[in-house]
């Protein structure tokens, strides 16, 4: 039995609280002189008002208030999806997203989602969802997005949802004629991306024993067997503002060799709301590339403006650090769009 029957199904077997039933009726019989002398055809307005709100007042909070959706959609899936009206475009802070094609071969849909800017130039070529979207479905599968493409005349950025279901049971179930929700409330766009830029670095720069602090990490990279105890790990303390690294919003914070290794450590702003990120490494005149260990911790005493600390630790002494080129990838965030953009479109 499909959804449909099952809800037709439960929905007939509802009847109300007797003691309910009851206490309304003692309520009508008040005012029944006053209903018979209405006239029948504004009796007959309100009864069908009152029915007409009944029965589409689930649709309607489903499609039009975020937590009943929400809610529903916990609750069952199939329900909520089979709710939602019909939406192939939506449009919120100047920006439109439209549902372009959505097709379906055997158990994998293919979904292209366009977004343009109708009042400026948020959107470009680097427009990026930031893992902010939802797509909501009836079935369970895997999914993935990314961006598919850019036309610079129309000023329209275009993205790949691609869902491929998963069945333990009904391995021939066609997905066909479902719908899917897709919603978006934030986005990343005006990105400069900063790649294997040679950074100069000279080893008189460099101090030695440099002082330190211990943090909690809150990332680690590489090899970082013994690098904890109880009481947390060791990193740089940050007192230097470098300027030699060539984007905005990264800053080199502190330098020092410890125990025969080297410590570079970066500040990164708006980590968490812009996404910016980016790493560092040496590299010879072969090409080889050198790394050991990365950590990662935050600065937190401007709960407003927190800070992300990324401190690479190097095996390399000093004496062959001539024989190396620091290098760095930076990606860095111009500017983000918060909006509520959500689509509801069968799989045709």
């Amino acid at each position: 039995m499909n959804f449909r029957d099952t809800y037709r199904q439960l929905y007939d077997h509802i009847s109300p609280d007797e003691a309910l039933t009851k206490q309304l009726l003692d309520r009508a019989a008040i005012q029944n002189r006053k209903i018979l002398s209405m006239p029948w055809q504004v009796i007959t307005a309100a009864v069908f008002l009152f029915c007409t709100a009944f029965f589409i007042s689930i649709p309607a909070l489903a499609a039009h208030i975020e937590p009943v959706y929400q809610f529903l959609y916990t609750l069952s899936p199939e329900a909520a999806q089979y709710l939602m009206p019909v939406h192939l475009t939506s449009e919120d802070q100047g920006i439109r997203m439209e549902v372009v094609s959505a097709s379906v071969e055997k158990d994998t849909a293919r979904i292209y989602i366009s977004m343009e800017d109708l009042n400026g130039d948020r959107i470009d070529q680097t427009t990026d969802l930031y893992d902010s979207y939802s797509v909501h479905r009836p079935f369970p599968a895997a999914e993935t997005c990314e961006r598919a493409g850019y036309d610079a005349d129309a000023k329209k950025v275009y993205f790949l949802i691609t869902l491929k279901e998963w069945s333990e049971t009904d391995a021939e179930h066609s997905i066909q004629g479902e719908k899917i929700t897709f919603s978006v409330k934030e986005f990343l766009s005006g990105k400069s991306i900063y790649e294997d830029i040679p950074i100069a670095l000279e080893p008189d720069m460099i101090p030695e024993n440099p002082a330190v602090k211990k943090v909690d990490p809150s990332g680690l990279g590489g090899s970082f067997e013994d690098l904890e105890d109880d009481q947390g790990t060791d990193v740089l303390v940050p007192n230097t503002s470098i300027d030699i690294l060539p984007a905005n919003g990264i800053t080199l914070t502190a330098l020092g060799y410890r125990d025969g290794m080297l410590h570079i450590q970066t500040s990164l702003e708006n980590t968490l709301e812009n996404d910016n990120h980016g790493y560092l490494w040496l590299e010879n005149a072969d090409g080889k590339k050198t790394s050991f260990r990365s950590i990662h911790f935050q600065d937190e005493t401007d709960s407003s403006h927190p800070v992300t600390f990324v401190e690479e630790i190097f095996d390399i002494n000093i004496e062959e650090l001539s024989d190396y080129t620091l290098h760095g990838y930076f990606v860095i965030s111009g500017q983000k769009t918060e909006g509520n953009w959500k689509v509801t479109f069968p799989l045709e």
